[in-house]
């Protein structure tokens, strides 16, 4: 058994929370860091369908990758999703960590856990920010026409229908940046990058691909950011092994579905 707050401290140790984003609202967000605990849920959302399954599972720690709260809450009622997610939590006594962009911005984690998936091997950052980068560069072992690319990142990510721009060379050098982040696209481009996987991107995005001549996916917010979570889940268990803890997965899959 071990306290939530030691979850939260390892985290802490190699993705710092004082290191998130203006913008961000890491940490622990619901719970006593206190709280023991001898079963944690990871899944890239917290929702009321994943707190659910936390409770069925006998988790009283859900560490997730998105936020839940944002904006101050000023009520607790049914009808509102946010809402009715902290009721559940704390109905159900379950704690919520939360590690967004400074698991983004970290060594190992939702990036470099991206280029992982694809196969490609790191040899920089995208974009500074502070001390940290925020995107990877890398370079795939071998280099592939921009359809087989396409079709690489799909079945590495499954992804259920990535939007997609075919770009004029062949991909060998790659950049991406896991979640929203298709504004890096020009960006990508002048650090010389063949082909670009992010997600979100505008309509203006896709134009501006296909006049550089870039390979450019859209692979989904989920699909690019998930990849981080079994990784992290394994580092926590190798960090507590011989504690009498188990971190599982959550089966929360991508929101939408293709037709």
């Amino acid at each position: 058994m071990i306290q939530v707050q030691e979850v939260y401290a390892y985290i802490d140790s190699f993705a710092p929370f004082a290191g998130q984003m203006d913008f961000d609202n890491a940490g622990l967000l619901v719970g006593d860091g206190a709280g023991e605990v001898r079963r944690v849920l990871l899944a890239l959302d917290a929702t009321v369908d994943v707190v659910r399954e936390a409770a069925r599972k006998g988790c009283r720690l859900l560490v997730t990758h998105h936020p839940l709260i944002f904006h101050p809450l000023k009520a607790l009622c049914p009808g509102d999703p946010v809402q009715e997610t902290v009721a559940a939590l704390v109905r159900k006594n379950i704690a919520l960590i939360c590690a967004h962009t400074n698991l983004d911005l970290a060594q190992g984690g939702v990036n470099d856990a991206l280029m992982d998936r694809l196969g490609a091997t790191v040899t920089g950052g995208l974009e500074p920010v502070g001390e940290l980068w925020l995107g990877r560069l890398g370079e795939l072992d071998r280099p592939m026409e921009p359809k087989a690319f396409a079709a690489h990142v799909k079945k590495a990510l499954g992804c259920a229908a990535p939007r997609c721009v075919l770009g004029d060379r062949s991909v060998k050098r790659i950049a991406v940046c896991g979640g929203a982040g298709s504004d890096m696209l020009s960006l990508a481009a002048r650090m010389g990058a063949d082909a670009y996987v992010s997600a979100d991107a505008k309509h203006h995005e896709f134009l501006e691909a296909r006049a550089l001549g870039l390979t450019f996916l859209d692979a989904g917010h989920f699909a690019t950011e998930f990849p981080v979570m079994p990784v992290l889940a394994q580092r926590l268990r190798t960090a507590f092994a011989g504690r009498d803890v188990e971190f599982l997965l959550s089966s929360q899959k991508e929101p939408f579905s293709a037709r």
